[in-house]
């Protein structure tokens, strides 16, 4: 496992500058090396344990407690080959001591490739671990990793580009959290030693992780500069970060060793103003708990486009090991809403570690442990926002790998983008060592678009185009009829949108203006095999104080029973626009033309007008939303008889009308929970 994952906040990338020295075998006592070893293992430094522990080992090959501690470390340090083996000599030893041998002599097995012989032991540990500690927690482990042997191995679609980025950006240390600032140019956060890779604490300044930018040139991610943004680094290691949506806010995490030797670590901001980053500002006791620490920001919007910042802990409230957390930021207060878990549908019982929430298809991607999966830590992907997500879906094993995959980001224009691991590199060591970054592209991914242009239906010319439209993107389930909420965007001057699809999906787009009637479109995307653009643009009305004619109602001769054409009409019409405006109230009127008595005539409407409504509300209409009014022949819309008096059928069929008008609006109570 990587360095990141089992020591969470940077403590062993602390300790791994330091170093043992060289050992000498004939130096050392067997209770001195199991010291030594002992010693290292408490500070994570992996490698001189496992040596420390193979030495003793050499002198005391039946200390099967040891053997264990060396499975451990070297699980830990990544040598699963290694750990393979001595958790094997141990389960064929002494399982009953040690229980948890045997789950991860299966993990190892499957890491490794060998999930036929890891399936008969993950089965037997299953029945045997019951009423162990944590029994619950190792048991839906084994089943995921059972779950992961007999379905993930199956995975072999090749869509990926897959390439370690240069030299000059992975270095002998780890590298991580990538954030993309254009589609050519990245931070990426690193420690750079200058060539010197063991320190004295005592006597020597030791260096911290920083943010540096690297830029593609020619194709290639070249390292570039360090990044000058943050006056923090003299003080704190800077762990990882994310813009909001603007670019003008960045939460970043900073970490420290606390009064106990742990490295623990709080989440910062830092405000762009008039072009320049003012200084950091710690966020408040609400988000930065005393005790446990906060990690791992991503930031998105909610589905009330609010800020919404993503985080790692290990609070104990959580589900797990390490959860996804979140928080939302009141930009009209300048305050953060109370923490709140991310629910049981994104954290398992494992660890959930380095979220990134992609804004182009409001999907988080996070890596995890405690589902089924190839190996270690694997990247996995859900759609919604705070507590409302789909099932999570592991997103393949082109990607994902027997190794640990976390800090996956997408570009902004989605299709590729880069991921840290520390899987095998080709010509290296037998072990999972070192997170390094690599980039991916989907090279068979087409593009699908839906553009278009918002346009005042009142209007002509160029004057028709409407700046300050909110359009969404709602992905819908065709199942159950739930909408979950996508994208968002606000038109400028000329009226444009834009949205990226994805395929094999439902959408429906809904447009939103101060005044206007709500319009929607679906758009289906199943079946598509190349790029393709749809082109929707809509035309809005604007209602107060109009009355908008719904045209082809028909009664029944000098009767108020609608017909069947007629209801159907009201079905793609009225009632169409009551559902997609939930907000509105509106008078439903009827008119007549100038046959018949006056009394007749406002009598007919009304009962006509009353029809509708009441077919409205048969259709589930609140009774509240409707009024249905009959005018009779007071508001003819043409003359019902000609200049010269005589009968004007044409102009007597107009006035024969059914009308709608806004006449208030109500408040919709959405149930959004905090």
């Amino acid at each position: 496992m990587s360095v990141i994952r089992t020591t969470f906040i940077l403590t062993a990338l602390l300790w791994s500058l330091f170093g043992f020295s060289q050992i000498d075998k004939k130096q050392h006592s067997p209770s001195k090396l199991k010291k030594l070893g002992q010693a290292a293992e408490y500070i994570k430094d992996w490698e001189s344990a496992a040596e420390y522990y193979t030495l003793y080992l050499d002198k005391k090959s039946t200390d099967y407690k040891i053997a264990y501690h060396l499975a451990e470390v070297q699980r830990k340090g990544g040598s699963y080959a290694a750990a393979q083996k001595n958790y094997q000599t141990v389960f064929e030893k002494e399982k009953d001591k040690f229980p948890l041998a045997g789950f991860h002599y299966a993990k190892m097995l499957a890491a490794n490739g060998k999930c036929k012989e890891a399936l008969p032991i993950l089965k037997q540990f299953r029945k045997d671990y019951r009423g162990e500690k944590e029994d619950k927690t190792y048991l839906r482990l084994a089943k995921f990793t059972a779950e992961a042997c007999e379905d993930l191995s199956t995975n072999t679609i090749s869509n990926y580009q897959i390439k370690a980025l240069s030299e000059g950006i992975n270095g002998s240390h780890i590298e991580g959290a990538p954030i993309y600032l254009d589609n050519e140019t990245i931070l990426y956060n690193s420690l750079k030693t200058k060539g010197k890779e063991v320190f004295n604490v005592e006597e020597d300044e030791i260096p911290k992780r920083k943010f540096y930018v690297a830029e593609k040139d020619y194709g290639v991610w070249e390292h570039k500069s360090e990044w000058q943004q943050t006056e923090l680094y003299l003080q704190y290691e800077i762990a990882n970060g994310a813009f909001n949506a603007e670019g003008n806010r960045f939460y970043f995490s900073a970490c420290e060793l606390n009064s106990l030797g742990v490295m623990a670590c709080d989440i910062y901001v830092m405000q762009k103003e008039a072009g320049e980053w003012k200084p950091a500002k710690k966020l408040p006791a609400l988000v930065n708990s005393p005790v446990y620490t906060e990690t791992q920001v991503a930031v998105g919007l909610d589905e009330k486009d609010r800020e919404t910042i993503y985080f790692v802990s290990d609070r104990k409230e959580g589900k797990g090991g390490l959860d996804i957390w979140y928080t939302i930021y009141d930009a009209d207060k300048d305050k953060y809403k109370s923490v709140r878990n991310c629910g049981s549908k994104i954290n398992s019982v494992g660890d959930e570690m380095t979220p990134f929430y992609q804004p182009l298809n409001r999907t988080l991607y996070f890596s995890s442990d405690g589902r089924p999966n190839y190996g270690g830590l694997d990247i996995f992907k859900s759609n919604g926002t705070r507590t409302k997500w789909t099932e999570p879906e592991n997103i393949g094993n082109e990607i994902n790998t027997a190794a640990d995959e976390l800090y996956y980001v997408e570009s902004k224009r989605g299709g590729e983008g880069i991921f840290a691991s520390n899987r095998l590199k080709p010509g290296g060591e037998d072990k999972f060592c070192c997170d390094d970054l690599y980039e991916f592209k989907d090279i068979n991914r087409i593009q699908i678009m839906v553009s278009g242009a918002m346009v005042d239906k009142m209007k002509t010319g160029s004057d028709r185009y409407m700046e300050g439209v909110q359009i969404k993107l709602y992905r819908k389930d065709p199942k159950t009829g739930e909408e979950a909420l996508v994208q968002t965007a606000k038109t400028k001057a000329d009226g444009k949108y834009q949205f990226q699809l994805e395929p094999d999906q439902f959408y429906t787009l809904k447009t939103e203006k101060v005044g206007f009637l709500i319009q929607e479109h679906d758009i289906i995307t199943t079946g598509i095999e190349r790029s393709r653009r749809y082109i929707k643009n809509f035309a809005l009305e604007y209602y107060f104080g109009r009355s908008i004619v719904v045209e082809n109602i028909y009664y029944e001769f000098d009767k108020a029973v609608l017909t069947e054409a007629s209801k159907i009409t009201i079905d793609t019409t009225i009632y169409e626009i009551l559902v997609e405006n939930p907000h509105i109230i509106i008078e439903l009127s009827s008119h007549t033309d100038s046959e018949g008595t006056d009394e007749y005539n406002e009598d007919l409407s009304q009962r006509r007008a009353e029809s509708v409504v009441n077919y409205l509300i048969q259709k589930g209409v609140p009774k509240k939303r409707l009024t249905p009014k009959g005018y009779g022949e007071s508001k003819p819309r043409v003359p019902n008889k000609n200049a010269d008096g005589s009968d004007n059928p044409e102009g007597r069929a107009k006035n024969r009308r059914t009308e709608f008008k806004v006449i208030g609006e109500m408040d919709v109570e959405v149930n959004y929970k905090e």
